[in-house]
């Protein structure tokens, strides 16, 4: 009975019995039999369990990316997620995902020209002065036809393939299920957290689906790296692009990966793969918006020796905080300072579990250490920093997707430099960059946007802190003014309620003292030092130092 329930609640949740079935059959045939036993979904195959001979001898990482191959787009799309997530799954299994590539089928032209036309609300001969009905490039979500536009102005025009968003969604329902089930019947997958990583996949291909996201990120990248002459961002051309068709500027030029024809136009490598570095360095810690894709079919090196970028479906945003600990990273990598480094990672990850900070220290510099000031071509950057993030995982950190995506990044960027030019080293340039956006960190104006929002902070804090006062007295009211405390050790217990008392008194000086000092800051009374005025500067230092005395006096045994 529970095997019939189970059955209902499937086909019922799923809505697509038949993609179901196919789905289980696919994972039968390559190995996976025993593993849907366990699941209570073997008998949903009937009389199609056997195993495909073809794949008895293969290794499971193998295994399981042959069988998302042949599952088409979505699981494509699910494996190269995986494969970004070093953090979370076994590094075979990384690798194989890392073969994952988008080899579909172009769909004809006479399939989607209705579409097209729908989403141009016109005709293609009347937006057109000609359009090649061969695609140039065909991927899991959309494929790429070449035209010109009747101003004379080639382009390069991304549309949908049709239906595509529906096979998506219908997947994502089934593996939503299927993750349920593994956490359920499989307690060793815990650790990989199925179903949050098929929540992480859907809000990830819900913005690939629309193309305004990405004409979006376009045009903000583009006017983010406006002052860097050599790059070139498409244009996007929004009079007839839209959520399932985009059209952009087309870019004609060498291949990144192409080194022999780049030297043979008289390009120097060793200039462009910097030149590209810079600016993806640019995006990550100046803008904290990136590509997330930058493989060699999206760098192209074009005639007048720029650097063409395309395909900005996948971004990485980094909030201030992130930025400022990327940047952290860097310098502490290769200044060897594991202390910071693990500092940023409590920082920046969501605990799991406990975390013994000293003991991810020193997993970090034995993992690490040996690696750093390698000679150039021995060592990729990328590779270490996500190796880093294994390290986090194993004490019970979970890394965030943005910060994956920036390593992966980071070290498909590593090793394209190294092929264009062997001495390249990522890592040092990143690090020279790193430098640089500290040293902006303490310029006037990023001091006086810090004091603008801790002034902000402060003045909720101190609008909510009576009504919070207000309620704890109610409630402390109606307890007899008693105070129930939970500690086995009534020193401790004692310990607590004075470095309490004590944090509270300092901490309401310590906000009056900044607040006089942020308010004197806009005043301008009295005299200056390099464009502060002193009384605020006063204020400023005392209100602060007393705020850390009182932090210190919560970190003291």
């Amino acid at each position: 009975m529970k095997v019939i329930s189970t059955a209902t609640n499937l086909a019922q949740a799923f809505k697509n019995a038949g993609r179901v079935t196919e789905i289980l059959r696919v994972l039968a045939s390559h190995g996976f039999i025993d593993l849907l036993h366990r699941m209570n979904l073997s008998k949903f195959l009937g009389d199609k369990k056997e195993e495909d001979p073809r794949y008895a001898a293969l290794p499971l990482p193998e295994r399981l990316r042959l069988s998302f191959e042949e599952l088409g787009p979505t699981f494509v799309k699910l494996g190269q997620l995986l494969a970004t997530r070093s953090d979370l799954i076994p590094e075979t299994f990384v690798d194989e995902f890392s073969k994952l590539q988008d080899n579909v089928t172009t769909v004809p032209f006479d399939e989607i020209h209705s579409l097209l036309e729908l989403e141009l609300k016109s005709t293609v001969n009347e937006v057109f002065s000609s359009f090649e009905t061969t695609p140039k490039a065909a991927a899991s979500i959309a494929q790429v036809h070449f035209g010109v536009l009747k101003s004379g102005e080639k382009v390069a025009v991304k549309i949908q393939r049709p239906g595509i968003e529906k096979i998506i969604q219908n997947d994502i329902s089934i593996l939503r299920g299927l993750a349920v089930l593994l956490e359920k019947y499989i307690p060793e997958v815990e650790p990989f957290n199925p179903v949050g990583l098929v929540e992480e996949f859907f809000h990830s291909i819900v913005f690939e689906l629309d193309f305004r996201v990405e004409s979006n990120n376009i045009r903000k990248i583009k006017h983010n790296l406006r002052d860097l002459k050599q790059i070139s961002v498409p244009k996007v051309y929004d009079k007839y692009s839209s959520s399932r068709v985009l059209v952009l500027e087309r870019f004609d030029g060498i291949r990144f990966s192409d080194r022999e024809a780049i030297l043979k136009a008289g390009i120097e490598p060793h200039k462009i793969i910097e030149i590209g570095a810079d600016a993806f360095f640019h995006m990550v810690m100046h803008d904290g918006l990136f590509h997330g894709d930058l493989h060699p079919g999206n760098l192209f090196v074009l005639p007048d020796g720029n650097i063409g970028i395309i395909d900005f479906g996948i971004v990485g945003r980094l909030g201030k905080r992130v930025k400022d600990s990327v940047v952290t990273m860097f310098i502490a990598i290769i200044d060897e300072d594991y202390e910071s480094l693990a500092s940023e990672y409590l920082v920046l990850c969501s605990p799991t579990g406990e975390t013994d900070v000293n003991v991810l220290q020193k997993d970090l510099m034995d993992t690490l250490s040996p690696y750093v000031g390698m000679s150039l071509g021995e060592v990729n950057a990328g590779k270490l920093l996500l190796r880093s993030t294994h390290i986090a995982a194993q004490h019970h950190l979970r890394v965030p997707r943005e910060l994956m995506l920036l390593f992966r990044a980071i070290m498909t960027i590593d090793g394209l430099g190294k092929k264009l030019d062997p001495n390249f080293d990522v890592l040092q340039l990143g690090n020279r960059l790193a430098k640089q956006v500290v040293g902006s960190r303490y310029s006037r104006e990023r001091l006086t946007h810090d004091l603008i929002i801790l002034g902000r902070d402060l003045q909720d804090t101190l609008e909510t802190f009576p009504r919070l006062l207000k309620r704890f007295l109610r409630v402390w009211s109606h307890n007899n003014f008693a105070l129930e405390f939970k500690n086995k050790d009534i020193n401790n217990l004692i310990r607590a309620v004075e470095s309490f008392n004590y944090y509270f008194f300092v901490s309401v000086c310590g906000f009056t003292l900044t607040a006089l000092g942020i308010a004197l800051l806009f005043l301008q009374k009295g005299p200056e030092i390099s464009g502060f005025s002193v009384y605020s500067l006063i204020f400023l230092s005392l209100g602060l130092t007393t705020l850390g005395r009182g932090l210190w006096s919560i970190k003291k045994p």
